[in-house]
């Protein structure tokens, strides 16, 4: 099966791609400008494409600390706010939107209330385990204790992406479907499995295409 999750997480990724390819110009020139508006405009669509993806702002945050700079944010903070602004004009605004689906995600008959939230926050967590396979899991170790050699935008954008997935795991609003759901982020935390030993590359490898293989083959999901 297929969701929407997958397009979503293109439009995340662009979005960053080129809020960080206007910060990586040493000025604020005109190509600057418009990849960084540009990054913003996909990153505003996010906003409205799943509601969950608003933590996806930890991202280009993390690509203006790397590039120890705030011009880039700004200026796709702009592109953000001109998808908002075009939005409200429309007639919809989007935190009411988010308050009604808050509403509607407690209603009875919805899988996150079919077990306690206890379960929730560590079934999820385990799930993504799962989704990112072993040596993705071991790379955010490496992540939470980075080292020097270490490259610091792959550390940031990792963290980054954990903070969100975190917080979206404690809020209670983000259950029971995560494997879609925070496809999004998982993108962003697989590139820890970088950080893992060279010489063990092969064996991680293999470790990752046996758990694919077997939750394909043993599963049955929905997606």
């Amino acid at each position: 099966g297929v969701s929407a999750d997958g397009l979503f997480t293109g439009v995340l990724a662009w979005g960053v791609a080129l809020v960080a390819i206007g910060a990586a110009r040493r000025r604020l020139d005109i190509p600057a400008l418009a990849a960084g508006v540009s990054g913003g405009l996909l990153l505003g669509a996010t906003l409205f494409l799943s509601y969950g993806l608003v933590l996806a702002g930890l991202l280009p945050v993390a690509v203006a600390v790397t590039a120890r700079r705030l011009a880039p944010l700004l200026v796709a903070g702009a592109g953000v706010v001109a998808v908002v602004a075009t939005f409200v004009t429309a007639g919809f605004w989007w935190l009411e939107g988010y308050q009604r689906v808050t509403v509607r995600y407690y209603q009875p008959g919805e899988y996150g209330l079919e077990r306690p939230y206890g379960y929730w926050v560590w079934a999820d967590l385990a799930c993504l385990a799962v989704v990112l396979g072993p040596a993705g899991t071991a790379g955010l170790r490496r992540v939470l204790t980075p080292e020097r050699a270490h490259p610091r935008a792959l550390v940031l954008l990792c963290a980054a992406a954990a903070l969100a997935v975190l917080v979206a795991d404690l809020s209670g609003l983000s259950k029971a479907e995560v494997e879609r759901i925070w496809l999004p982020f998982a993108v962003w935390l697989l590139p820890a499995a970088g950080l893992l030993p060279a010489r063990r590359a092969r064996w991680w490898l293999a470790a990752q295409a046996v758990l694919a293989l077997a939750v394909n083959h043993l599963l049955l999901t929905t997606w």
